[in-house]
C-alpha cells in the first residue's frame, strides 16, 4: 500500500511544484509511519502538544537519543509538558525558525522533523562506541536494533527494545558470555548465563555447566559480583571459566565490587560516563565502567 508520505511525493512530482526528500532514518521509517509522513509535507500535519500515538513516541526515543545524554524522556507517545519542553530545547539549540519567528516553539513541523531524521541517520550509522570498549549510548555498536527482544526492565532502549549502554562493543574472538544479561548481547555474540539462582530476569543457564578457562569476553553489567550470596565466590568463578587474556567488562557498582574487579586481572580503562537510561533527575545520573584483562 502506497503510504502518505509516498502518494504526496509522487502528485507533487507529477505537477512539477516542487520535490521533497523522504524520511530515511530506521527510527522513522521501520515500520512506515503514515502521521511522520504527512507531517514531512502538510503543514495541517504538524505534531504538537497534545498528540498521542507511535509517531510521538518516535520523537521521543529521537529526542532522548540525540540529547548527550540531557534528555530521556518516557517513552509513553504522549506529547506532554516534558516532550514540548524537549522539542523547543532542541529547536533553540539548532536556531529551528519559522517564518517571523524569533525564539522557537514546541511544535514538531517539517524543519524539525527533517532535522532529527537527518541526525538519526548519521546516528545509527556511525560507531557510538568511540573509545572501542564500551557503548555510550543505548543504540551500542551499529546493528540492526529493530531484530532486538523487547525489554523487560525499567530502563529500555530505542522503540522499547534492549538498551545496550555500558555494554561491550568489540569483543575478542572466542565464546562470550553475559551473565545476568536480558538478551542485550545477543547481537554480538554473547550468550546470557547466571552464576546461580535467584537472579531476576529470563531463565537462563548456570555459568557452572561451562568448561574451565573456556570464556574469551565476560560482560556484567547492573549486575552483582556473586555466587550463591558470596562476592568471593562469584570471582572465583569468573576466574575459573575465564581463559588467559579473557576480557571482562564491567559496568554498575564499581564501589561496591572494587577488590574482587581489581584482584581479578589489570584494569585496561575505567569510564565515568553520563547513563542516560536514568537521566531524569538532578545531579544527572552517572555510571562507572571497567574493563579488565584476565591473565
Amino acid at each position: 500500500m502506497e503510504s502518505a508520505q509516498a502518494n504526496q511525493l509522487r502528485l507533487l512530482g507529477a505537477s512539477g511544484i516542487m520535490s521533497i526528500m523522504p524520511l530515511v532514518s530506521r527510527l522513522f521509517t521501520d515500520p512506515p509511519n503514515p502521521e511522520l509522513d504527512a507531517c514531512l509535507v502538510e503543514d495541517a500535519a504538524h505534531i504538537v502538544p497534545g498528540a498521542r500515538g507511535d509517531h510521538v513516541a518516535c520523537i521521543q526515543i529521537a529526542l532522548s537519543l540525540l540529547s548527550d545524554g540531557d534528555v530521556f524522556l518516557v517513552i509513553d507517545g504522549k506529547y506532554g509538558e516534558a516532550t514540548a519542553t524537549a522539542v523547543f530545547e532542541y529547536k533553540d539549540a539548532r536556531d529551528i525558525l519559522g517564518p517571523g519567528q524569533t525564539t522557537p516553539d514546541n511544535i514538531v513541523g517539517k524543519r524539525t522533523l527533517r532535522s532529527l531524521d537527518d541526525e538519526m541517520s548519521v546516528l545509527e550509522e556511525q560507531s557510538v562506541a568511540t573509545d572501542d570498549f564500551v557503548s555510550t549510548t543505548v543504540l551500542g555498536a551499529p546493528h540492526d536494533h529493530s531484530t532486538c527482544p523487547l525489554s523487560g526492565f525499567s530502563a529500555p532502549g530505542s522503540g522499547g527494545r534492549v538498551n545496550h549502554f555500558g555494554l561491550p562493543v568489540n569483543p575478542l574472538p572466542g565464546r562470550s558470555i553475559n551473565i545476568g544479561g536480558e538478551h542485550e548481547t545477543d547481537y554480538l555474540g554473547f550468550e546470557d548465563f547466571v552464576t546461580g539462582p535467584g537472579l531476576i530476569g529470563p531463565p537462563r543457564p548456570f555459568t557452572t555447566t561451562l568448561s574451565d578457562h573456556s570464556v574469551q569476553n565476560i560482560c556484567l553489567r547492573d549486575s552483582p559480583i556473586s555466587m550463591n550470596g558470596s562476592t568471593s565466590a562469584g570471582r572465583d568463578e569468573i576466574r575459573r571459566i575465564a581463559a588467559p587474556g579473557c576480557r571482562l567488562t564491567f559496568c554498575g557498582d564499581v564501589a561496591q565490587f572494587r577488590p574482587e574487579l581489581v584482584s581479578l586481572g589489570t584494569v585496561e580503562r575505567h569510564f565515568v560516563m553520563a547513563d542516560p537510561r536514568f537521566n531524569t533527575s538532578t545531579p544527572k545520573s552517572t555510571a562507572e565502567a571497567l574493563v579488565i584483562t584476565i591473565p
